[in-house]
């Protein structure tokens, strides 16, 4: 576990702000004091253009004092990535706010809203004279509360299309009828219980809506201690300061994986992280893992590990070792639950960890932003930030016991929906090492392709692959031409529009099925279709599946009496290695506006031909799978 080799290999800083950015989060983690808070926001403004580079205006409406957060959204907004601007309601100015069309919030024009708003403050009653309520009483007073709540939002979103992120409501720390609560009729505890139940429903019937669960955020930090009484008469700032970053934390956890933030790679240590001991000097029976201390805490912490993945984050291991030592452990200790199968990616050797995680980014096709670093080195954590501040790198405590607790703090992993392909995304990245192995040993590429007999699965308006089409939407950020962050009632809603097409298109080739790898929304004109959307998976670039998707969608267009397939590029620091792509289909600049290039192609003399290596079939919307197929012809 010796760092002192790579420690030496770690370049300068530079001055890039990322870097310092980088280590003031990793100090706020540990200590996240008010002032604290404040003068790291300070230190970091001149480089905020450079730690987060999406833009976010972002509304906060609240019936108490939210003002006190401002320092900490920004900055955990800056650590997630998000440039944020804000704007702070008035305190008990929710409905105002929401159903003037000229209030200061819609004057606003946010990207997001975030709703805080707590039952105690619209329907005190039934926190604080809970016992004087008739039940009638009690749940009307609850009916109303949120009645109210929906109707507001629903005439929100009649005027604005930002998206909204709802907190619901806190149980008390101590029931009105005290322990008989949990017995009586009528409980306070289950009633309000029920009014989070009647408010989910509600926010679920309004598009790009999401609920965010308050209560339990308020149980893990402790009821008793969660609210300051003397902030809360004083200034109806009712959260202790002591929970301030964890508050801000929370909203912007939600707000996260809505602009394709989420990291998605777990990149581990082996010796003192996945097992106590240094299995090069102890041997594999030497290891502390299994059930007694301190091997049952590896044991836990592996076990949380293996959860993440199955939640549809990769695995990674990255381990200055000898590779024979380290791979007898994941494949015969009996007591490990992390087996070779769980990575995606190996790197034992003694190289530089930095260097090791970059050439796993570079074999998974993924961006360094989208991993996370953990390593129980301070030294190693402290050289990855330093070589790529873009690396979220975790030091795990002294302490094996606190360990799987640090994986149930990591919110970066986080979405809001799973699908069957987060579930077989390590089986998917297995399958691309076989595909690896092929195309070394193939004589070309179009051999290559022919041997992975490839077959792209096109579905029109399939309102059973919404959620996956969100989700991508969503995650990818390399091929993604326009990079429009979209929810799963957007998709639904092109879906149905007679203005429009939503095309996904799925793979499957000899070492197994990719599941959905593309989507296409297209806005159709009279006389010209318009690729709104075009992105597909990293996972599967550089098949021709992308050339052979936009060239099927150029048939279609043009079958349908259009003349002009156009599109829009509009680069972000991602997707710019795919500038080009347009042109390489044979499209043409056609200025550009908005921030954004316009490229046509005419499909009079378009080439829609489907390559003889790829079989595309078509899934008829509604269909459950039934298929037509077409290979290798004119389409």
């Amino acid at each position: 576990m010796s760092a002192d080799s790579s420690a030496r290999a770690a370049p300068p800083a530079d001055g890039d702000p990322r870097v310092a950015a980088a280590r003031l989060f990793d100090q706020l983690e540990r200590s996240p004091g008010i002032a604290k808070v404040a003068a790291s926001l300070r230190a970091l403004q001149s480089g905020r253009e450079a730690i987060a580079t999406v833009r976010q205006r972002i509304a906060l409406i609240g019936t108490f004092t939210l003002d006190a957060l401002r320092s900490a959204i920004d900055l955990q907004a800056l650590r997630a990535g998000i440039n944020a601007e804000l704007f702070f309601a008035p305190y008990g100015q929710v409905e105002q706010q929401l159903l003037d069309p000229a209030s200061e919030l819609h004057r606003f024009k946010p990207d997001t809203v975030i709703v805080a708003t707590r039952l105690m403050d619209v329907a005190s009653a039934v926190y604080h004279s809970f016992n004087s309520l008739l039940p009638h009483d009690a749940v009307a007073l609850v009916n109303d509360s949120v009645a109210r709540m929906a109707s507001a939002l629903s005439a929100f979103r009649a005027h604005s299309t930002a998206r909204l992120l709802i907190q619901n409501w806190e149980l008390p720390a101590r029931p009105a009828l005290g322990i008989a609560d949990a017995s009586a009729a009528m409980s306070q505890i289950a009633l309000i219980k029920r009014a989070n139940d009647q408010l989910r429903t509600a926010i679920a019937q309004l598009p790009d809506a999401y609920i965010m669960d308050y209560d339990a955020l308020v149980a893990r930090g402790g009821r008793d201690g969660w609210t300051d009484p003397r902030t809360a008469y004083f200034a109806r700032i009712p959260v202790a300061p002591a929970h301030y970053w964890t508050l801000a934390g929370f909203y912007v956890a939600h707000l996260r994986p809505l602009l394709g933030l989420s990291k998605k790679v777990l990149c581990l240590d082996a010796d003192h992280t996945l097992w106590g001991g240094v299995v090069g000097d102890v041997g594999l029976e030497g290891i502390a893992l299994g059930p007694d201390y301190p091997g049952n805490a590896f044991v836990a912490f592996q076990q949380r590990v293996l959860d993440l993945h199955r939640r549809g984050v990769l695995l990674a291991l990255c381990s200055r070792n000898e590779p024979a030592s380290v791979l007898a452990v994941l494949d015969r200790h009996p007591n490990m639950v992390l087996r070779r199968e769980h990575f995606a990616a190996l790197r034992i050797n003694w190289e530089a960890k930095p260097a090791n995680l970059q050439s796993i980014a570079a074999e998974l096709n993924l961006g360094l932003d989208s991993f996370v670093f953990m390593d129980d080195s301070p030294v190693e954590c402290e050289l990855m930030r330093t070589t790529f501040p873009q690396v979220l790198a975790v030091a795990l405590p002294s302490e094996p016991a606190a360990y799987p607790g640090v994986v149930d703090t990591l919110d970066c992993f986080d979405q809001w929906s799973f699908s069957d392909e987060d579930r077989r995304r390590g089986e998917l990245y297995r399958a691309e090492s076989q595909r690896r192995e092929l195309q070394t040993v193939a004589m070309d590429l179009p051999t290559f392709y022919r041997q992975l007999q490839m077959t792209l699965t096109v579905a029109v308006d399939q309102p059973m692959h919404a959620a996956r089409a969100a989700q991508l939407a969503a995650r990818t950020n390399q091929f993604n031409m326009n990079t429009v962050r979209c929810s799963e009632d957007d998709i639904r809603r092109w879906m149905t529009s007679p203005d429009h097409h939503v095309v996904t298109a799925a793979l499957a080739d000899r070492f197994g099925d990719n599941g959905i790898i593309g989507l296409a929304v297209i806005h159709r004109g009279p006389t010209e279709w318009t690729l709104d959307m075009l992105l597909m998976s990293c996972r599967i670039l550089g098949r021709t599946v992308e050339q052979s998707f936009v060239r099927w969608l150029a048939a279609r267009a043009r079958e349908a009496g259009a003349l002009t397939l156009a599109a829009r590029f509009a680069a972000t620091p991602k997707n710019q290695p795919f500038a080009g792509f347009y042109e390489s289909c044979g499209f043409a600049r056609d200025g550009e506006a908005d921030g954004a290039i316009r490229w046509t192609l005419p499909l009079a003399s378009a080439d829609t031909t489907t390559p003889d290596w790829m079989t595309i079939a078509r899934e008829p919307c509604g269909s459950g799978g039934a298929q037509t197929r077409s290979a290798g012809v004119k389409a």
